[in-house]
């Protein structure tokens, strides 16, 4: 073909075979029962003409695309990111492509037209990564008969889920902090209508209450500035608090900032454990507590679950992975009284 010239269609191959549209239709969805001969002829004027064929019109004919979705919201966050990356990945070791579309996960819109989006490229299932309610009940309804995972949405016991048990981790976090003496512990919170936001709220709170301790929860959301504001604002002597538990990492560095800043050593004055654990916290100054995810193991998990969902095997079950409590040296036992 020469340059600039459009791009070849199923007439222009069917005129080079010298057979029908419909014969060429059957050909690129593998029909049965045609005579060698003529799928030779056809798949050869294919080669020659270099056509491609338009792999959502063909997912309306067959129902199979070989492409799945995966809905996600904040993957400029090193987690999201890397559940993301894990989610192709293993979606392409299983014969599927994977196609992610980034959505507000605040406005209902922008959740519909990332849906719909993905929708018309004739997607085999969905994978949500986006940390409201709102998004996974839009995408149940709209893609009925598709099948849904979604990651991290533990507000019910749902059989296409793969979470991470924020609430087992927030719970390690607290008691790490308790067992070392600590009885006025600070959370410093992530965003309210996270998912895992909530759950570490409610694993700190009960740990704090089964130890006959009171909660005391900060709002906050995920990032380094509201940590480091916060530390510079918070009273930490009336009351006598002496740790903090921050909701993530971000929020933790932005505390160490802060404290350095106000001449407030950690571990000696105040012990700070985060969540996560990124790359860079074993070099925080000092090296930080923190709660480990597997995020690898999450976007593996969940493309494996969509996947076997796809092809008929049914898993029972929540899916539910325990985040381990990596203790460094930004946490002692209270030296203050």
């Amino acid at each position: 073909m020469a340059p600039n010239s459009k791009q070849p269609n199923i007439y222009d191959v069917a005129r080079l075979a010298e057979v029908s549209h419909q014969t060429v239709s059957r050909v690129i969805n593998n029909y049965q029962g045609m005579k060698p001969e003529t799928r030779e002829r056809v798949e050869q004027a294919m080669e020659t003409l270099g056509y491609r064929p338009n792999l959502a019109a063909r997912a309306l004919v067959t129902s199979k695309s070989n492409i799945v979705g995966v809905l996600a919201s904040d993957t400029d966050f090193t987690g999201p990111a890397t559940v993301v990356h894990k989610l192709e990945k293993t979606a392409r070791k299983g014969g599927f492509f994977a196609i992610t579309a980034s959505i507000d996960p605040e406005s209902s819109e922008s959740i519909i037209e990332g849906i719909d989006y993905l929708q018309k490229l004739g997607i085999e299932g969905l994978v949500v990564v986006t940390p409201q309610t709102t998004a996974v009940d839009i995408a149940r309804d709209r893609l009925r008969g598709v099948p849904v995972v979604t990651i991290d949405s533990m507000y019910r016991m749902d059989e296409h889920a793969v979470s991470m048990d924020n609430f087992a981790g927030a719970t390690a976090a607290t008691n790490h902090l308790i067992e070392l003496g600590h009885t006025q512990i600070i959370h410093l919170a992530g965003p309210k209508l996270w998912f895992e936001s909530n759950a570490r709220i409610s694993g700190y709170s009960s740990a704090m209450l089964n130890a006959s301790l009171v909660p005391n929860i900060i709002d906050g959301d995920w990032s380094i500035d509201t940590g480091y504001r916060i530390g510079m604002q918070l009273n930490i002597d009336q009351p006598l608090t002496t740790a903090v538990f921050a909701a993530n990492d971000y929020l933790a560095m932005g505390l160490l900032h802060a404290f350095r800043l106000r001449g407030i050593s950690v571990p000696e004055r105040i012990s700070i454990v985060g969540f996560d654990d990124l790359p860079e916290t074993p070099y925080f100054s000092p090296p930080l507590t923190t709660v480990r995810q597997d995020f690898e193991s999450l976007g593996t998990r969940a493309m494996a679950l969509l996947l076997d969902t796809i092809n008929g095997i049914r898993h029972l079950g929540h899916d539910r992975l325990i985040p381990d409590l990596i203790i460094r040296d930004s946490t002692a036992p209270p030296s203050v009284y």
